[in-house]
């Protein structure tokens, strides 16, 4: 399976999935990144081997992407970059263009990075959490793939460390649900484990996502 990152920050999410690739937690699944500006995810994307494409994009010029897309030809296309993509592009990948947003949508739609989180505990929440969606023609409009909640009962920065872990796991069920490909290696396989706070059901153990795993990730 190709999953190509959109990207233009701090690739947390491709570092996510890499990492998962590294240690056998997933299999058959070859990465790519596309770039619109110089940044820590194109750096590690190169440092890494990872095929990795820098291009200029705007709604108004938005040919470069459809056709380094179009080169790829990924199955999946995680949008990680803070621009709205244009609507031709948008109907191209329509089943694979997908984004993972930080809030309960839709709630607190159209913020970007960690906003959500700050207006969630501005607001008084009880509970947040991760939503991985379709990208539509709107802003965080898309049909909801998958989501994950828990507690705010913990500090605004304890929030946000615990929102970026349960994204990745959310984005990682994200693309289990929505592809036929058999990524999951046996080190993660589930056997009957529940997890509450995740839906759809996990098709993987989250054991081996243990401390030490998210410590190098932050690392990296």
């Amino acid at each position: 399976m190709k999953i190509s990152f959109l990207v233009s920050g701090g690739g947390g999410n491709l570092k996510f999935l890499h990492e998962s690739l590294l240690q056998g937690f997933i299999k058959n699944v070859e990465l790519s990144v596309v770039a619109d500006r110089e940044c820590d995810a194109l750096r590690f994307a190169r440092e890494n081997s990872v095929d990795s494409y820098l291009i200029e994009f705007s709604r108004s010029n938005p040919e470069s992407l459809r056709e380094t897309l179009y080169s790829i030809d990924p199955d999946v296309v995680v949008s990680s970059w803070n621009k709205i993509i244009d609507v031709d592009t948008v109907k191209a990948f329509e089943t694979k263009l997908i984004n993972l947003h930080y809030s309960l949508l839709p709630a607190f739609g159209s913020l970007i990075g960690v906003a959500p989180i700050k207006q969630a505990y501005e607001k008084g929440c009880r509970y947040i959490g991760p939503s991985c969606h379709y990208v539509d023609e709107g802003v965080d409009t898309g049909q909801i793939i998958a989501q994950a909640i828990f507690k705010t009962d913990i500090s605004y920065q304890e929030a946000v460390s615990t929102m970026f872990q349960t994204g990745c796991i959310t984005l990682l069920n994200a693309i289990t649900q929505i592809t036929n490909e058999d990524i999951l290696g046996e080190a993660i396989r589930t056997s009957n484990q529940n997890y509450d706070n995740y839906n759809p059901t996990l098709k993987f153990n989250l054991a081996r996502f243990d401390i030490g795993f998210w410590n190098k990730l932050t690392n990296l």
